[in-house]
C-alpha cells in the first residue's frame, strides 16, 4: 500500500468533511457564523453536523474506488473513523 496515496486519501477526507461542515452550515444556519458556531457548541450539536458534514465524503470515496485508487478510499475511510471518535467527544 502506497503511503502517500493513504495520505492523500486522508487529507482528502477532512477537507471534504469541512466543505461538508461549512454547507451544512449555511444550508441551517440563519445566524452570523461566529455565533452559530458558538451555539453549537454550547448545546452539544457540533458532534451531529460534523456527522452530517461526514456524508459528503461518499462522493469523492466511490470516485476513488472506480479509478482503482484503493488507497486513497482507504485514507477516506480512517479519516471518517478519526472523525467518528471525535463526535464522541464534541
Amino acid at each position: 500500500m502506497n503511503k502517500k496515496e493513504l495520505i492523500l486519501g486522508f487529507a482528502l477526507g477532512l477537507l471534504t468533511t469541512g466543505a461538508g461542515l461549512l454547507l451544512v452550515a449555511l444550508l441551517f444556519s440563519f445566524l452570523s457564523p461566529n455565533f452559530h458556531w458558538q451555539s453549537l457548541w454550547n448545546r452539544d450539536l457540533l458532534g451531529k453536523y460534523i456527522a452530517l458534514g461526514s456524508l459528503l465524503n461518499l462522493l469523492p470515496f466511490f470516485i476513488l474506488l472506480s479509478r482503482k485508487k484503493e488507497a486513497m478510499g482507504y485514507g477516506i475511510i480512517i479519516a471518517v473513523a478519526v472523525l467518528t471518535l471525535s463526535t464522541l467527544f464534541f
